[in-house]
């Protein structure tokens, strides 16, 4: 797979509704509903629903997601509080042994709750 440019995304038109169930609903901006359309990427969605969107509380109202893919395309999902003073803190962590995201690759995304609403940091 080539890479994907998400840097055109500011704002967003639109919210999609991407929802398991007995999981909460979860909102796609433009950006992140091209992510998962041109790389394949609905199972990410699953991943942040199921295991991230849990994470948010009163006081972590906003996580950090990034998605780093090596070159023989594992990939390691880290979920943060950004970086409040004394660096960030993390709070949840998936491995994934093969991914079809291109290789040697970086994914920045921002989860908030209340709606809860996956973005691209371009797109807050």
């Amino acid at each position: 797979m080539q890479a994907v440019d998400l840097s055109g995304f500011t704002g967003t038109q639109c919210l999609y509704q991407h929802k398991l169930p007995m999981t909460p609903e979860l909102l796609l901006t433009d950006g992140v509903k091209y992510f998962a359309e041109k790389c394949g990427a609905y199972w990410f969605m699953d991943i942040v629903a199921t295991e991230f969107t849990p994470k948010l509380s009163d006081e972590d109202y906003v996580i950090f997601i990034q998605v780093t893919v090596s070159d023989d395309n594992s990939a390691v999902i880290i979920g943060s509080d950004g970086d409040k003073g004394d660096g960030p803190i993390i709070l949840h962590t998936r491995t994934i042994e093969y991914t079809d995201l291109p290789p040697n690759s970086e994914f920045k995304f921002i989860l908030t709750r209340s709606p809860n609403t996956l973005m691209l940091p371009s797109e807050w």
